[in-house]
């Protein structure tokens, strides 16, 4: 079976996505054979008229390749934020046209737990949904929120995956300082002004700490002049980083740090921190809530609320807190629920469930 899946651009080193990071290790692992079709941005493209007649060019390029490479079933990675919706319906409905079978698989985006501002855009969100053959959702929440707005459409749940044998065994450093970690995309809807205020209020209280800062995006240079400020030497910003070297960075941390405003599906940045038996604090947004028990493998906070990621913080770097039990049970928690090869077992049967139908 030949599968066209859609995606940013695969290299770590050029994108911060968690869809690129899943689609590495489901054609890593799969038996199937895939053709990449790169769809979405770099982080440092910027929105010009190159790009634009990139976007013109990219339905007519689709329709092309899904010909060329004689693709069986056509698998869309989409985003529920207006650029993608529109990029992605078109992709949509170009796979209908040839005639093939398409899963859409939304991973996050502002609109997929909250209300549409815009009925063109709601209209063209359901019509994509319609015309897909399967829908792929990453928890039940996720599928709650889909079908209470469109009913009648085949959703499944399938919650994203890591290759957990890719974490490095690293004796962590039992000094009192710890270590917290942001992994990911600089841009506000991660909570980076929360983080910026959470740390401000823990350094006037005399809380020592060190904060490692890896990821790209459009607030960077504000996060780090922010953070510097406060932090001085005890903030240090690594840039992208991936592979070794990421898992690396984060086996040697004690928490992960992620209080989202919005737009998240199931953080794998998230996963990986648990992987590597970090104590992750997160924001209780979208699939989050399906896969951590506040206090038992990780805390949980309000998006938006400062006041409950300085608690925790001081929870955690007080001494109050069990860190090994949060540690191990974190680690227990992918292991049993979130291995890759189980995930790609599972999407295997979807794809031909799939062509079977065709």
């Amino acid at each position: 079976m030949r599968i066209l899946i859609t995606a940013p651009s695969l290299d770590e080193n050029k994108n911060v996505s968690g869809i690129s990071t899943l689609v590495r290790e489901i054609i890593e692992h799969s038996n199937a054979e895939f053709y990449h079709f790169q769809a979405g941005r770099q982080d440092d493209d910027k929105i010009d008229i190159r790009w634009i007649l990139q976007q013109i060019l990219l339905t007519p390029r689709f329709l092309w390749t899904i010909y060329r490479e004689k693709i069986d079933l056509v698998h869309i990675n989409t985003a529920l934020v207006p650029l993608s919706i529109v990029r992605d319906a078109a992709l949509t409905f170009t796979a209908r046209l040839a005639n093939r079978p398409v899963l859409l698989h939304p991973n996050g985006g502002r609109f997929l737990m909250e209300d549409f501002t815009s009925r063109p855009l709601a209209w063209t969100t359901e019509k994509m949904f319609r015309s897909a053959g399967k829908v792929l959702v990453l928890s039940e929440h996720e599928k709650a929120s889909i079908t209470n707005r469109w009913q009648n459409l085949d959703v499944r749940i399938l919650p994203n995956a890591i290759a957990t044998d890719e974490v490095p065994n690293v004796e962590r450093d039992l000094t009192d300082e710890k270590t917290i970690i942001f992994l990911g995309r600089l841009h506000e809807s991660k909570g980076l002004h929360e983080i910026i205020e959470a740390c401000r209020i823990l350094k006037n209280e005399n809380f020592n700490f060190q904060f490692n800062c890896f990821g790209a995006g459009a607030l960077k240079d504000f996060f780090i002049a922010e953070m510097s400020q406060i932090l001085g030497e005890n903030f240090y910003y690594g840039g992208v980083i991936s592979g070794a070297e990421k898992w690396k960075r984060l086996a040697e941390s004690d928490i992960f740090l992620l209080p989202s405003r919005y737009g998240e599906g199931l953080p794998l940045a998230m996963l990986e921190a648990m992987a590597a038996r970090c104590v992750v604090v997160v924001a209780d947004v979208a699939s989050v809530r399906a896969v951590i028990k506040d206090g038992e493998n990780g805390l949980i906070v309000e998006p938006y609320n400062t006041a409950q990621v300085v608690e925790k913080l001081k929870f955690l770097l007080s001494g109050e807190a069990d860190l090994e039990i949060l540690r191990r049970n974190a680690r227990a928690t992918i292991e049993e629920n979130f291995a890759i090869t189980d995930y790609v077992k599972e999407l295997e049967e979807i794809y031909a469930e799939m062509s079977s139908q065709r």
